[in-house]
């Protein structure tokens, strides 16, 4: 298995990073690396595409080299994870000017990121706008992603900023539990409160990540998880020294592994490693709180150090076609953003086994991403983080 963040990284301007590395199960063993065994060089590519390893399927990139007249040969720079790609953008940032030195990594006509990196990238001017209007089915988003994307110079969400970047893929925090380590009188965890249960002391594995422990404390309060003030929601400290009873560890990079193995009795997951997962378990349980969860997408940028060009512009077109969105569901058991609201019978197969899973609009609606916080506000998420996690608390 694949980790999906790693323990919180800062960069030179404070803002705390999340390092995003899919969990993905290529159908018949088909890998990027399989793919690139056909693909041109990137010297002579008409795209070229920089993502974590198989976080786009081997299949959507064949899909998208037959596509009628406006595919073309693509060029992949797979990378580990999300800090080797940010790793990427600030080099080709830091290029002079004209041609690259020798052996260095041809730039990218598309960097896949995080939605929570976007602010920084904005602001160190790793990434350029997207000029979104020659997309055909840009309009057709959910309003959801236009507003997600939408950011002034210094990465702040607002309505009146450009668009920096393209959604393709999403996920949300769940709860994934082994009902059968729970006493039999146990009713099912369908909520975040249900985390502090009694059965469930030292058995409990969250993200290594402030933003989301916090945040998701906050929703099962009702609160917002992007507050300037956790110090403010009523009942957060309460919330938080119960949870840290229950908490064996704080993990992003093994903590399926602790659920399998039954270290632990309930994980929180995100939606797209949970999916495989339940698929080989049968055992295992799963439930979005209905309070609301918090969400995550992938995103397509573009570097600074380069030039828009139409085979780019085609990728995107190219990502919010249907077919994509089904075959994306189909190899890598994800959500596309075109099936953003949908109901859960509506979505592919793969999405609505188990149908627990699903986001209902009403809780999606519910649901947030987590956005940037000015200086004060991240000071005092990281003083309460600090507290929580010390010997003592």
């Amino acid at each position: 298995m694949v980790d999906q963040y790693s323990p919180p990284e800062r960069e030179a301007e404070g803002q705390m990073l999340m390092n995003r590395r899919s969990f993905l199960a290529g159908a018949g063993g088909v890998t990027v690396a399989a793919l690139l065994a056909g693909c041109q060089r990137a010297s002579d590519a008409s795209l070229r595409l920089a993502m974590v390893a198989n976080s786009v399927p081997a299949q959507l990139l064949k899909a998208f080299q037959q596509w009628p007249e406006r595919g073309g040969d693509i060029a992949v720079t797979p990378q580990n994870s999300l800090v080797e790609l940010y790793s990427l953008l600030q080099r080709w940032q830091a290029q002079p000017k004209g041609a690259a030195p020798r052996g260095a990594t041809p730039v990218a006509n598309w960097v896949s990121l995080a939605d929570y990196w976007l602010a920084p990238a904005i602001r160190q001017g790793l990434v350029q706008p997207i000029e979104v209007s020659t997309l055909t089915r840009w309009s057709d988003l959910a309003a959801v992603w236009p507003q997600l994307v939408r950011r002034d110079t210094q990465g702040i969400p607002s309505s009146e900023g450009s668009i920096w970047a393209m959604p393709y893929r999403w996920s949300h925090l769940v709860l994934l539990y082994d009902p059968s380590r729970l006493p039999r009188s146990s009713a099912p965890l369908t909520t975040w409160a249900d985390l502090r249960r009694p059965e469930l002391a030292r058995r409990v594995v969250l993200p290594d990540h402030p933003r989301l422990v916090l945040g998701l404390a906050q929703k099962a309060l009702g609160a917002s998880a992007n507050g300037e003030d956790p110090a403010t929601v009523e009942g957060l400290d309460a919330f938080l020294t119960d949870l840290q009873s229950q908490v064996r560890a704080y993990d992003s990079d093994h903590y399926l592994e602790t659920l399998i193995i039954g270290d632990a009795t309930a994980v929180v997951a995100w939606s797209d490693d949970a999916l495989p997962l339940l698929n080989q378990y049968h055992n295992l349980a799963v439930a979005v709180p209905p309070e609301g969860t918090l969400l995550s997408a992938q995103l397509w940028v573009q570097p600074k150090a380069i030039a828009p060009s139409p085979a780019a512009l085609n990728w995107l077109d190219f990502c919010l076609e249907s077919d994509f969105a089904a075959q994306l569901a189909i190899f890598s058991q994800a959500a596309s953003t075109q099936l953003w609201g949908a109901e859960p019978s509506q979505l592919p197969e793969p999405l609505q086994t188990p149908p627990a899973i699903a986001l209902a609009p009403n809780v999606a609606n519910q649901s947030e991403f987590l956005l940037p916080l000015t200086a004060a506000a991240e000071g005092r998420y990281s003083q309460l983080w600090q507290s929580l996690r010390s010997p003592s608390a």
